[in-house]
């Protein structure tokens, strides 16, 4: 293993990276992600949820080991979310509405980087890394990314819903260059892959206090960049040390948000709706004019107000099954997926949050903006979130 390093890792044991790899993984770019925690602020839920991008890359380049040993490939999936802003995707809607980016957007950031100098010397395509980025493994249904953040995120906060059968899983998917597919004998595999996913996005990336968490953040920054203070370019070089630094000189509204998320004085739920008890049409809807206009309703300032409209999830569950030399769609293999569908589509909320103080104001107003009808018997999904 000349010049190779040996890494231990948490989920995945003893990860050897090859040569080329560390002086990837050795850029200043790369070490940034050591500084990014991989769930924004879920560990003011899971106090274990410390873990960041940087072991999540690596994790996920030795997934991809297992389907590919083209190095485009694992260069794609060690490089895949060195766009990721602070607190992961807490700066995500920022870097979309200011930059027009995606944090799978990395051209730019490879080729104002030591990344590109490196990648140059050993001979391997900026442009093709940057395409594999967005294409099978490293992203599909199942991808080397998803593989390794159900595990780590489950091992890291505790969740034994993101638990997945790696061995029998990895054993019976195959990537033949281009699509990832099952083989007809690891279909349960799969199954239990996607159940884990839906329940990971319930129980733990969707939950109530990281969703307001991220958008106390989101709306501190964003009142930073309104106002001068920084350039939204800065969040793709900023880790999340930077931006805490930069909230907490900052005054007012900025700094007054941070001091909350220090001391997890969060704002609460004036309202946590479901689609069929709002009969106002949410998808035309700007946010931020819903938040100025229930602001002045109750009788508080703007800032006191946070409007959460989560877009449609429409996650993909088409995982091609091999069958007889026959390519065939999951949902034929399997009465889960549906089943699946319907059950993400149920969970989508729409937020409405303020500090304690204004909530009876806040709800009213809420209640009135949106047209909203509370059933007035609990579901069993109200009371899964107490």
């Amino acid at each position: 293993m000349k010049n190779g390093k040996l890494i231990h890792d948490s989920v995945h044991g003893t990860i050897q990276l090859d040569e080329w790899m560390v002086r990837i993984v050795d850029t200043p770019e790369f070490q940034r992600l050591r500084r990014i925690k991989q769930l924004g602020f879920a560990d003011l839920v899971y106090p274990g949820a410390h873990h960041t991008r940087f072991e999540h890359s690596i994790g996920s380049m030795q997934v991809a080991r297992h389907l590919s040993s083209d190095e485009t490939v694992l260069a794609a999936s060690l490089l895949h979310d060195i766009g990721h802003t602070p607190f992961s995707h807490s700066g995500e809607k920022i870097i979309q509405k200011y930059l027009r980016k995606e944090h799978e957007d990395i051209e730019h950031i490879i080729k104002n980087s030591s990344i590109n100098d490196v990648l140059h010397d050993l001979g391997l395509k900026v442009k093709r890394i940057v395409k594999a980025v967005k294409e099978p493994p490293v992203s599909s249904v199942i991808d080397v990314d998803r593989i390794d953040y159900l595990l780590r995120d489950s091992h890291h906060t505790g969740v034994a819903y993101g638990v997945v059968d790696f061995g029998r899983l990895i054993e019976k998917i195959r990537f033949d260059g281009e699509r990832v597919y099952v083989e007809h004998g690891g279909v349960r595999a799969v199954e239990s892959f996607l159940i884990s996913r839906y329940m990971m996005y319930s129980a733990v990336y969707h939950h109530h206090v990281c969703r307001i968490a991220r958008k106390m953040f989101e709306r501190a920054v964003e009142f930073l960049i309104e106002n001068g203070e920084i350039e939204a370019e800065d969040l793709l070089r900023m880790d999340d040390y930077d931006a805490i630094a930069v909230l907490r000189s900052s005054e007012g509204f900025p700094c007054e948000t941070v001091r909350r998320l220090d001391e997890r004085r969060l704002f609460k739920r004036a309202v946590y709706a479901e689609r069929d008890e709002i009969e106002t049409s949410v998808e035309r809807i700007d946010a931020g004019k819903a938040e100025r206009e229930i602001a002045e309703m109750a009788g508080v300032e703007v800032e006191n107000v946070i409007v959460d409209i989560p877009k449609e999830e429409s996650s993909e569950y088409t995982v091609p099954v091999l069958v007889d030399s026959e390519f065939i769609p999951m949902e034929r293999v399997s009465p889960l997926v549906s089943s699946l569908k319907q059950a993400q589509i149920s969970g989508w909320r729409l937020g409405v949050y303020c500090p304690r103080e204004h909530l009876d104001k806040v709800r009213k107003a809420s209640f009135d903006y949106f047209s909203i009808r509370m059933s007035k018997q609990k579901r069993l999904s109200d009371l899964l979130e107490l």
